[in-house]
């Protein structure tokens, strides 16, 4: 897809939010645009590591009946796969700056609401919420697309966008911990207030980004045949993603099965998170480009072994090691999809958004298989 900006086109829409008139700049993501949006994504990460690690209990606590506790968890699953078609369409009207302000700005909102929905004991604040940060979900995964280009150093630019979300791993138990020592039993409202202020680093971020718009209609080299592919490689990366929700949200549970507290439940999963974007920020650092279906391949293997083993671990290390071994499975298997669908060039903006809310459909459902088998 091209990128192309003029200026005083009749029919031409640009958005009053953009604080710079539209770049006329050569195509393609600049450096300095790319720092931006692995930083983006690396805030929207850990809002959504958060969100993860919050919700399900706040569900439990504040949910009328045992079988609505998952609602809040599952609809910020389903206000992200919705999310992904304005994701992918927004950006060809308004400009990336316009539509990633606005997806941040649904995370700040959705966090704050949900944050007054601990506090207050109400449950459907809680849920409304839960699907604005999800929508927000939904809009930081696409920066991973923005960062393509169809090129060599396209395929760079993904692996380094990924990658960043490793910081995550970090940050995210961080946050958890200070809102414990000073929220006390607010604490889970307190880890939303952070969700949203990693948010509010995105919504920052974003008005810095270029506010080109978008106006190309035509994808170069998609052909028929690739459709075709794209529908399997989809197909494997939503697995990947319903074995990624499904150990993230059962394996706490299995490790409260064998007598394993809080504190190794929150290890496990730090682990699990860095799992999911190391490979990606090393791969991307040597400049490697690995073959795309083997990648996937591979880490559908690594994410089922994982998972399996899981089932069978009674000890920390135990669950460490196959939360590792997971995590680097799922990892593969979105990094060597996401190359696939870039590898020809930009693929047609609808099959994006079909994409990503295919890996978030995946996602639901596993969140729903772990429910079942709770």
């Amino acid at each position: 897809m091209s990128k192309i900006t003029q200026r005083g086109r009749a029919g031409l829409l640009a958005c009053a939010c953009d604080i710079d008139p539209p770049d006329e700049t050569t195509p393609g993501v600049r450096v300095p645009a790319l720092a931006l949006i692995a930083a983006s994504f690396s805030f929207s990460i850990v809002a959504q590591v958060l969100a993860f690690a919050v919700l399900p209990l706040a569900g439990a606590i504040l949910a009328p009946s045992p079988a609505a506790s998952t609602i809040p968890f599952v609809l910020m699953l389903i206000g992200a796969a919705l999310a992904s078609f304005p994701a992918s369409v927004l950006p060809g009207k308004f400009g990336r700056r316009s539509s990633f302000a606005l997806g941040a700005s649904l995370g700040v909102a959705g966090a704050a609401l949900g944050a007054w929905g601990i506090a207050a004991g109400q449950f459907a604040g809680l849920c409304l919420g839960a699907f604005w940060l999800g929508t927000a979900q939904g809009f930081g995964l696409f920066y991973r697309h923005a960062a393509a280009s169809g090129t060599q150093a396209g395929a760079r630019a993904i692996t380094l966008v990924l990658g960043a979300a490793s910081l995550a791993a970090i940050a995210a138990p961080a946050i958890i911990r200070v809102a414990q020592e000073v929220a006390g039993p607010l604490a889970p409202a307190a880890v939303l207030i952070g969700a949203g202020l990693a948010q509010l680093g995105v919504l920052t971020l974003a008005l810095w980004l270029p506010a080109g718009i978008e106006l190309a209609e035509t994808e170069r080299g998609w052909r028929g045949s690739d459709t075709r592919r794209f529908v399997v490689i989809s197909v494997a990366a939503a697995l990947a993603w319903l074995g990624m929700t499904w150990l993230m949200a059962g394996a706490p549970l299995l490790m409260a099965g064998c007598g394993l507290g809080l504190g190794a439940a929150s290890s496990a999963i730090s682990l699990h998170v860095l799992a999911m974007y190391a490979p990606a920020a090393a791969i991307g650092a040597t400049g490697w480009r690995p073959r795309e279906a083997r990648t996937v391949g591979a880490g559908l293997a690594l994410l089922a072994l994982g998972c399996v083993a899981a089932r069978f671990q009674t000890t920390a290390p135990g669950f460490d090691f196959t939360l590792i071994i997971a995590g680097c499975g799922w990892s593969l298997a979105t990094l060597g999809a996401t190359l696939w669908i870039h590898k020809r060039g930009a693929p047609p903006r609808l099959l994006l958004a079909l994409h990503d809310f295919g890996l978030f459909s995946g996602a639901i459902c596993g969140a729903l298989l772990a429910g079942a088998l709770a």
